[in-house]
Parts: C-alpha cells; structure tokens; sequence
C-alpha cells in the first residue's frame, strides 16, 4: 500500500467509525425490554436469564484466544464482518426459540460476535490516526463522539423498543434484527490498513500468536498500571454488564410499567451520552483520581437502590431509585470511553490486539462470577436483596483496588519504571 492510499483508507475509517459506532456499538432496542422479553413472552425465570449470561460471558472467555488467532489472520476488517452477522443471527434466533437450550445457543453465537467486536473495533480506528503523544487524546475524542451518538440513538431506540414492547413483544426484537443488518451493511465499510511490511506479519501462524500472547501476559504480570487496569476494567466493566438485568428485576418488582422501561433506560443513554461528550474534561480536571471518581459511586449507588426498594415504596422513593439508575448510566458514559485510552496509552501496536484479549478474558471471568452469585441470589430471594449484595461485594474490592492502584495508575510517563510500559513515541 502507498502512502497516498494509506493516508486516504485512514481518513475513511476515521469519519466511518463515529457513524458506525452510533449504530453498532451494542445491541439497540434490546437491553431495556429483553429482561421483560426473557420473563414474560418466553416464560424464563429471572435466573435463568442470569444463569444465561452467565453462560454467554464464559463462552467470551473460551472464544478470546481461538479469536484472537482469527482476528490475526484474516484481519480486522473481514472479522468485523462476520461478528456483526454473528448478532444478526443472534437477534433473529431470539424470535424464534422456544426452549432454554435454544437460548444458550443464541447466546453462544452471540458471544463469537461480541468477542471479535470487542477486539476489533477500537483497535481499527487507533491505527488509523496519526502516530505521536496526540493520539490518546485525538482517539478519546472520536471514540467519545461515537459513544455520544450511540447512547442518543440508543436512548430513542429504548423509547420506541418499551412501547413497541406493549403493542407486541416481538416487535422489539425485529427491530434489533434490522438494526443488525445495517451494521453489517456498514462494517464491510471500513478499510484495512497496512503498511508493506506489515504483510508478512499478519501472515501469522499460531505459534507467532500464542508466542506475542505470552509476550502481552508477561508485559501484563510485570506492569503494575496494567496489572491495576485489568483488574478494574474486569471489575467495573463486569458489573456494568449485569447491572442491566438487575436494573430490569428492581423496576418490575417496585411495579413500573414496561412502557416505562424504555423510557428510564433512554433517559439514561442522555447522560451516558453527555457524559462520554465530557469524559476529556473529566479526565483534566480529576486526572489520577478519575477511576475513583467513577467506581465506588457506582457500587454505592448499588447499594442504595437495594436499600430503597425494600423500605420505600413511596412515590419520591422511586424517583430516587430511577434517579439513581439514570446516574449510573452517566458514569458509564465516561467509563467506556476512558478506560480504552488508558489501555491503549503507552503500548505499541503489535501489543495492542493481544491486550485486548487478556482485558477481556478478565472482564468475561468478573462477570461470569457476579452473574453467578446474581442467579444464586435470585432463586431465593428478591432482586432488591440481589443488588445490595452485589453492591456490598463490589465495594468492598473497589476500595482495595483503588488503594492498590493510588502509585501506579495516572502518574506522568516519566515517573513509570521500564517495565510498566510498551511505549515507543514515534510509533505508537
């Protein structure tokens, strides 16, 4: 590839990505009725739904590596492909499944999908901008202003998704089918970049892989701010991935009406779009204390929402409850933007994919054991109980990662030791 076309593949991509991430980023008319969906128009318990993510998130975590290889030799841009068909298939089984192994199957191919997607994304727009100390910022920027427009779109697909829901529950679905499709229409988009040297290395074999996948392991286990990230992003990430199912137990039992569920949820995609708007002022002004300020609110505010729906069933109550759950959703907002920069801050670009990998090996362990301990909780007792107790947990590891973390994360590239970085200025 020339430098006249690498430089005009990377400017596509970069003006692709905010429109494909605001239609593609996740699932859209899904995560506010699918709990409703699971419960009422197929008759799971509440459980079984948990015990079904439970079982998607360790099918991510078998698939990381087997992935990872693929990713590898067929690139980032055919993977993409097949992910975004994964989720059409997906949403479409959804439709169609009458039985609970049926479901776990739905979830299995669903998780090959979120896996690739997961590896992928991210990584096709840092390697389309420029290399140099700018990047992180210009990559947070642009990842900030796709994560912005999807939690808008999001926000009005859930309004539509929770009155669509009453009309007919499998309207909702078909929806989130169509959506699917579009995503793919978009995905066979982008454009791969690579540089002439670089095609003999992506001819990789899997002895290449699993040796550059030891290499990013030893890198992790040695960096003390990688080893801190890993962990908080398995932590954090986790529980904002079961948070939704919660959520849903919470409001059905404090008697919201469904087409009320899509509504709560939009309100909170807004914030979470305001907030990943200003996730860089964010990150100015508390700088190393940004991960805190992000994390025990966030457990808390678990935490309390149990409390309430078990002392209060008045009017302010719930506003409270929902408040809060709106709250959650802004600190999502600025989380899932800055977390991806501050792993990919100071790493090179062959480090990067097999990172992504090891991040999500530990977010699919952490939500596979809250989902577990969610489904354990929910088969004797209500979801209020549920999330206290999760709250509980998930504070109490919060506080000593954060403690754990205070020297060796958000300090400047001159104050870390060799080993915490795989940084090169020039070609990062």
């Amino acid at each position: 590839m020339n430098k006249t076309k690498e430089i005009r593949y990377k400017k596509i991509n970069t003006r692709l990505y905010p429109i494909y991430k605001m239609i593609s980023w996740d699932l859209l008319f899904y995560y506010s009725i699918i709990f409703l969906f699971l419960t009422q128009a197929k008759n799971f318990s509440a459980s079984q739904v948990l015990l079904g993510e439970a079982f998607f998130t360790a099918s991510c975590l078998i698939f990381q590596i087997p992935i990872g290889v693929l990713v590898d030799r067929i690139g980032k841009k055919k993977s993409l492909i097949f992910a975004n068909i994964c989720m059409c298939i997906f949403s479409f089984m959804l439709i169609v499944i009458n039985s609970f192994n049926q479901l776990l199957i739905a979830y299995f191919i669903d998780a090959i999908g979120y896996v690739i997607k997961g590896i992928c994304e991210t990584n096709i727009l840092y390697d389309s901008l420029p290399k140099g100390k700018k990047r992180g910022g210009l990559y947070s920027t642009i990842d900030g202003l796709g994560a912005s427009r999807y939690y808008i779109v999001d926000a009005i697909t859930s309004i539509i998704a929770g009155f669509a829901y009453v009309i007919n529950p499998y309207f909702p679905i078909t929806l989130c089918f169509i959506a699917n499709l579009f995503s793919t229409i978009l995905s066979t988009k982008f454009r791969n970049i690579q540089l002439p040297n670089e095609e003999e290395e992506n001819k990789t074999t899997i002895h290449k892989y699993f040796k550059d996948l030891k290499e990013a392991i030893k890198f992790s286990i040695k960096s003390k701010r990688m080893r801190a990230l890993l962990v908080f992003f398995g932590l954090m990430s986790g529980l904002l991935y079961n948070i939704t199912t919660l959520r849903s137990g919470v409001l059905n039992q404090i008697q919201i009406p469904e087409q009320h569920f899509g509504i709560i949820f939009a309100l909170s995609q807004v914030i979470a779009s305001i907030m990943s708007k200003s996730q860089n002022m964010i990150n100015k002004k508390l700088k190393n204390h940004t991960l805190a300020f992000l994390g025990i609110p966030l457990t808390i505010s678990c935490i309390i929402i149990g409390i309430l729906s078990n002392i209060s069933v008045s009017l302010l109550g719930t506003y409270v409850i929902i408040c809060l759950f709106i709250f959650q959703g802004g600190i999502k907002g600025a989380y899932n933007v800055l977390i991806y920069r501050y792993l990919n801050n100071f790493t090179i670009k062959g480090i990067r994919t097999k990172l992504a990998t090891i991040r999500n090996i530990l977010y699919s362990i952490f939500s596979i054991i809250i989902s577990l301990i969610g489904a354990a909780f929910l088969n004797v007792t209500l979801a209020s109980y549920t999330i206290i107790i999760i709250g509980c947990i998930t504070t109490i590891i919060m506080i000593l990662l954060l403690d754990y973390m205070r020297d060796k994360v958000g300090l400047k590239i001159s104050q870390y030791d060799k080993e915490d970085l795989k940084y090169n200025p020039n070609n990062n």
